[in-house]
C-alpha cells in the first residue's frame, strides 16, 4: 500500500490518497466494506478526506472519485452546489484530479 497526505487549499483538511493491488489493506486499516468490484473508494477517516484506488487509475475514475470528494467537502462545510455559480465546485474538482493524476505518475 502507498499513500500521500497532501493539504487541502481554501477548503482546509487533509487528502490522503491511496495505491494498493488489492483492497486488503484498506479494508483492515479503516473498518471499510470494499468489493473486489470497485476500482476507487471515497471514504472519512479522522477528519481526512481518503481516496483509495486499486492498481493506477484511469482518467475517468479519477475524476469520478473527485466527485465524490467535492460532495464529501461541501457537506462538511455547509455549502450548497450551485449549477449557476459553479465556479467552486469546478476549482475543487479540478484540483482533486490534478493532485491525484500528480501523485499516480509520480509513483510509475
Amino acid at each position: 500500500m502507498k499513500s500521500k497526505r497532501i493539504k487541502i487549499p481554501i477548503y482546509n483538511g487533509t487528502l490522503v490518497m491511496i495505491q494498493v493491488d488489492n483492497w486488503d489493506k484498506v479494508i483492515k486499516k479503516y473498518d471499510q466494506e470494499i468489493t473486489d468490484s470497485m476500482d476507487g473508494v471515497v471514504f472519512k477517516h479522522n477528519h481526512e478526506y481518503v481516496v483509495a484506488y486499486n492498481h493506477n487509475p484511469k482518467p475517468g475514475i479519477i475524476a469520478h472519485e473527485a466527485v465524490h470528494l467535492v460532495n464529501h467537502i461541501f457537506i462538511d462545510k455547509h455549502m450548497t452546489l450551485d449549477p449557476y455559480n459553479d465556479e467552486p465546485q469546478a476549482y475543487l474538482t479540478e484540483w482533486f484530479v490534478n493532485t491525484i493524476s500528480d501523485y499516480f505518475k509520480s509513483l510509475n
